[in-house]
C-alpha cells in the first residue's frame, strides 16, 4: 500500500470557489440513505493556478436558474452569478482573467455562468455537448440542464469539444467518466498537495465514493451522523444518473486511479466540508 501522502504532487495550487448553496435531501443523492436528512450543500466551482495559468473547473449555477429562492426540483437555494463573482474578487481575480475552463459536466449547477466566459477556452466532452442539446426526458422533467447557456457555448469561438481521454497540459488530464449524465469528465490532477480527481456530479459527496463513512458536515460546519452502506457496495448512486452500467464503470476508473481510498484524494462537487466559511 502507497502511504505517501504528498503522491502526485505537482505545481497547481488549487482554490475552492463558493458558488452559493442549497437545501436537499441526501437520501436523493446516495441511494436513499438517510432520506430524512435535509441537508445545506455548497454550489462549488475551483480554482487551478500555477503563477502563470488561472484554471477553472465548473462556474456555479446562475440566478436565472434560481426562481422565487427555489433551483432544481423546488430545493430552497441562495446562489447567483455575484458568488462567482465574489469568490473570484476575493482572489484577486475577474473572469477576464480566467484563462481556460474545464467542464466536468455541462448541467445547470456546473455550467450556469458560461456567459460571463464569452470568448475563454473551455472544454467538455462532445457526449456531453450532445446530451445538453438533446436530453432525455427525464432530465428536460427534472431540468436538469440550463438550456440558456447553449447560445453563450455555442457563440464561443473557444469552446472545445473532445471525445475520450486528453492529457492536457503538465500535470492536468481529463477522463471521461460518464454516468451522471452522458459526457461527464472528472479532472486529474497532480496539485501541490498531491493526487486529487474532480469528478464533478460522479459523486455529489465523499460518502457517496466512500459508502463506510458514519458522519458528514453541512455548509454551515454542523456534522451529522448518516448510515453507512450496509453491504459492499462500490458507491452510493445518486438518482441523478443518465446510465447506470457506465456510472459504475466510471467508479471503477475513478477508484483504480487513487493511490489509497482515502477521501482525501476524491474532489466532489457538492461537498460541504470543503464550503469556504469565514
Amino acid at each position: 500500500m502507497n502511504k505517501n501522502t504528498n503522491y502526485g504532487a505537482g505545481k497547481w495550487k488549487v482554490t475552492v470557489l463558493s458558488c452559493g448553496t442549497h437545501m436537499n435531501y441526501k437520501g436523493a443523492l446516495s441511494s436513499g440513505y438517510d432520506q430524512d436528512l435535509f441537508i445545506k450543500l455548497p454550489y462549488l466551482a475551483y480554482l487551478l493556478q500555477d503563477g502563470d495559468m488561472n484554471i477553472l473547473i465548473d462556474n456555479g449555477i446562475n440566478e436565472r436558474y434560481v426562481i422565487d429562492g427555489k433551483a432544481w426540483g423546488g430545493i430552497p437555494a441562495w446562489a447567483s452569478s455575484r458568488d462567482l463573482l465574489d469568490s473570484l474578487s476575493r482572489n484577486g481575480l475577474t473572469p477576464g482573467d480566467i484563462d481556460l475552463i474545464l467542464y466536468t459536466h455541462l448541467h445547470n449547477d456546473h455550467a450556469g455562468n458560461a456567459n460571463l466566459f464569452p470568448a475563454t477556452k473551455s472544454i467538455a466532452q462532445k457526449d456531453e455537448w450532445e446530451n445538453l442539446l438533446n436530453p432525455t426526458y427525464a432530465e428536460l422533467q427534472r431540468r436538469d440542464f440550463d438550456l440558456d447557456v447553449v447560445p453563450y457555448l455555442k457563440g464561443n469561438p473557444n469552446f472545445i469539444k473532445i471525445d475520450g481521454d486528453l492529457e492536457i497540459m503538465e500535470g492536468i488530464r481529463l477522463i471521461k467518466t460518464p454516468g451522471h449524465t452522458r459526457g461527464s469528465q472528472s479532472i486529474v490532477v497532480n496539485t501541490t498537495e498531491g493526487l486529487r480527481i474532480f469528478v464533478g456530479d460522479l459523486f455529489h459527496m465523499p460518502c457517496c465514493c466512500f459508502p463506510w463513512m458514519t458522519e458528514m458536515p453541512d455548509c454551515d460546519g454542523v456534522m451529522h451522523k448518516i448510515t453507512p452502506a450496509a453491504d459492499n457496495a462500490p458507491s452510493l448512486r445518486s438518482s441523478l444518473v443518465y446510465d447506470c452500467y457506465s456510472y459504475y464503470e466510471s467508479v471503477e476508473r475513478v477508484k483504480a486511479l487513487l493511490p489509497v481510498m482515502d477521501p482525501r484524494y476524491v474532489i466532489c462537487g457538492h461537498d460541504p466540508a470543503l464550503f469556504p466559511r469565514d
